[in-house]
């Protein structure tokens, strides 16, 4: 029988104290290390890509069209007259001095109030008086309201008068309002005036035998869709009885001296019925 070795295997302790102390430098410099490790989390992350931003470009505006103006709305219930004549027969016999101052004082307010009523306004000035002078009826022309200068120069003229050049005053209480009329229908009319007005201002009646011829002009005038407006100021009833027919047969507005100023009195002849 052989007996066991009892021998000490010195490579096989050195081996293990070897081992031993490798076991223990790693623990010592793990210990040592320890207090680093919690620092690595804070190490700031880098930061995440961001894909840079896409400019989409707006598309070309459209130009706006240019604003459509729109007319000031007229006023509302006011409406002007249509373009405008207007003739005034003035009987400038010694009674009427007072008619004639009133036309001549107010003439300037009479041109611009018809200058506002009216597009466009023109305004002639014929007087009469008796038919026994050489001159019964004197004329002046057709001239524009805004030239109310010209109208003023106009009416400077006109004095009481009972016609020009040689003559007499036969006594017969009459006055040449036919012939007077008669120059005003011999206007000449501008083309583009829709509304012509005889305004026939008096305070006598017509000659003798001038009455009827003097109604069927006017109803004449009428007819053609224009109107004759009277203003009466003489205090006879059968007169002013045949100056309202007339002025009914002319389509037109009588009036007398109840009916205030002169240019009151023009302003509502204007007036359509």
């Amino acid at each position: 029988m052989k007996l066991k070795s009892r021998e000490i295997n010195i490579f096989s302790m050195s081996a293990l104290d070897l081992f031993a102390s490798g076991m223990g430098a790693f623990i010592l410099l793990a210990v040592i290390s320890l207090p680093f490790f919690g620092n690595v989390s804070k190490i700031p992350a880098p930061a995440p890509q961001t894909c840079p931003e896409v400019k989409v470009c707006p598309p070309p505006s459209v130009p706006k069209p240019d604003p459509v103006p729109v007319p000031k709305p007229t006023p509302s219930g006011f409406q002007k007259m249509q373009t405008l004549d207007l003739v005034v027969v003035l009987d400038v016999t010694g009674s009427m001095g007072q008619e004639i101052n009133g036309l001549r004082a107010e003439i300037g307010n009479i041109a611009r109030i018809i200058e506002m009523l009216s597009d466009s306004a023109a305004m002639r000035i014929v007087t009469f008086g008796d038919k026994n002078f050489d001159r019964p009826v004197s004329e002046f022309p057709l001239t524009l309201t805004k030239d109310i200068a010209v109208l003023k120069s106009y009416l400077e003229q006109v004095n009481l008068n009972l016609g020009i050049g040689r003559g007499f005053n036969p006594g017969d209480n009459g006055e040449s309002v036919y012939a007077g009329f008669e120059a005003a229908l011999d206007t000449k009319w501008r083309s583009e005036a829709q509304r012509r007005v005889i305004f026939i201002i008096t305070d006598d009646e017509a000659h003798s035998g001038e009455a009827r011829p003097l109604m069927t002009k006017v109803q004449r005038f009428a007819n053609e869709k224009y109107s004759v407006s009277v203003r009466y100021s003489g205090d006879e009833k059968h007169e002013k009885e045949f100056y309202q027919g007339l002025a009914k047969a002319g389509l037109g507005n009588y009036l007398d001296i109840s009916n205030g100023s002169l240019t009151a009195a023009l302003l509502i002849a204007l007036m359509p019925k």
